[in-house]
C-alpha cells in the first residue's frame, strides 16, 4: 500500500529528473545528395536542392564525432532532424528511414545507393507548405548510432506510404540562396558538475620591438624571354541549334542539343515555349547547364508545375579556325 511518505519520495525523484541540467548542440552535416530512378546513373551531390518524390530520394549523413567524450545513448535526451522546404510540387508526407550501407556525396547514384531500412519502417512527417521548416524526432535512431557508431550510414527521405505522390524540394548544404542546411539538433543530459572558474593570471610584459633589417640589394635584370607563337584566328561559322522537349509534371528532365559535324559548342541554355504565367514560369528551373562534349550542350530542367510544359534547349556553335 502506498503511504504519504512513499508518494513524497516519488515526487522528489520526479522533480530531480525534471530539473537535471541539459545542453544542446548540432551534429555537423557531413554529406547530402539525392538520387533519381529516372536517371539512375547520374550523381546530384552538387545541386542546391534535395529532391524527394517523382522517382527521387534524398540522403543525409551527420558527423557524431563532435559529441563530448564519454557521451552514451543514455545521455541523449532528444534528437531532432530539421529540414527546410524550399518548394513543393505535390504536398503530402515524407518518411525518414535509416540507410543500411555506406555512400559518398560525390559518387552516389540510384544504381549504386545502399539499401534502405524499408518503406514503413521510419517516421512520417507531413509536408504541406513551402518556405518553412519541418522537424522530425529521430531520438531512437541517433541513440543506436551512439551505441554502434559503425551503423551510422545516415538517413533517407522518401515519399511516405500514405502519400506516394508527394514531390518536395528541400535545401541542400550547396544552396547559396536560402542556405537553410539540414540540421540534427541534439539535447544532452549534463555531463557532470561544472568546476569553479580559475583565477585570471597576471598579464605578461610586452616584449621589445625588434630592429628593422637592412634592405637587400636589387638583383640583376633577367634576359628577355622569347616571343610566344601568334594566337589563333578566332572562330567562324556561327550557328544556333535547338531541340524541342516536353517535360511532364513534377519531373526533372535531361536534354542535349548538338552542333553539326565540324563545329564546337560555345554555350547553351533553354527557352520556355509554353505560354505560362509568371508564377508558373518560376516553377520551371534549370538545375545543371554544361558542355557534355566538344559539340554538345546538356541541360537538366525541373518542372514543378502540376502540368507538362514545352521547352527548347539551345546550343551555340562555331567552327574553330
Amino acid at each position: 500500500m502506498n503511504t504519504p511518505r512513499t508518494f513524497a519520495r516519488i515526487a522528489l525523484a520526479a522533480a530531480t529528473l525534471l530539473s537535471a541540467p541539459a545542453f544542446a548542440l548540432d551534429a555537423p552535416l557531413a554529406a547530402d545528395a539525392h538520387v533519381s530512378s529516372v536517371q539512375p546513373a547520374n550523381n546530384f551531390g552538387t545541386l542546391g536542392t534535395l529532391n524527394v518524390g517523382g522517382g527521387s530520394n534524398a540522403l543525409l549523413r551527420f558527423d557524431l564525432a563532435t559529441l563530448p567524450a564519454g557521451t552514451n545513448a543514455a545521455k541523449l535526451v532528444k534528437a531532432s532532424l530539421v529540414l527546410y522546404v524550399n518548394r513543393i510540387g505535390t504536398p503530402g508526407a515524407v518518411e525518414v528511414q535509416a540507410v543500411n550501407g555506406g555512400w559518398t556525396e560525390a559518387a552516389v547514384t540510384a544504381a549504386s545507393q545502399s539499401p534502405l531500412a524499408g518503406a514503413g519502417s521510419g517516421i512520417t512527417v507531413p509536408v504541406a507548405q513551402a518556405g518553412q521548416f519541418v522537424s522530425v524526432d529521430v531520438t531512437a535512431l541517433v541513440k543506436n548510432w551512439i551505441t554502434n557508431p559503425g551503423s551510422n550510414f545516415g538517413l533517407a527521405l522518401t515519399p511516405a506510404l500514405s502519400a506516394p505522390g508527394t514531390v518536395v524540394f528541400l535545401d541542400s548544404k550547396e544552396n547559396a540562396q536560402t542556405a537553410h542546411v539540414a540540421r540534427l539538433d541534439l539535447t544532452l543530459a549534463d555531463q557532470g558538475p561544472k568546476g569553479d572558474t580559475g583565477a585570471t593570471g597576471a598579464k605578461g610584459a610586452t616584449g621589445a620591438t625588434g630592429a628593422t633589417g637592412a634592405t637587400g640589394a636589387t638583383g640583376a635584370q633577367g634576359p628577355q624571354g622569347i616571343q610566344g607563337p601568334a594566337g589563333a584566328n578566332g572562330v567562324s561559322g556561327y550557328q544556333r541549334v535547338s531541340v524541342a522537349r516536353n517535360i511532364p509534371a513534377s519531373f526533372l528532365a535531361a536534354q542535349s542539343a548538338s552542333c553539326p559535324n565540324g563545329k564546337r559548342a560555345l554555350g547553351g541554355g533553354f527557352q520556355l515555349v509554353s505560354n505560362l504565367t509568371t508564377s508558373q514560369q518560376v516553377n520551371v528551373t534549370p538545375h545543371q547547364s554544361y558542355p557534355s562534349g566538344d559539340s554538345t550542350w546538356t541541360m537538366f530542367v525541373a518542372n514543378t508545375n502540376n502540368f507538362p510544359v514545352d521547352i527548347n534547349v539551345w546550343v551555340v556553335c562555331a567552327t574553330a579556325n
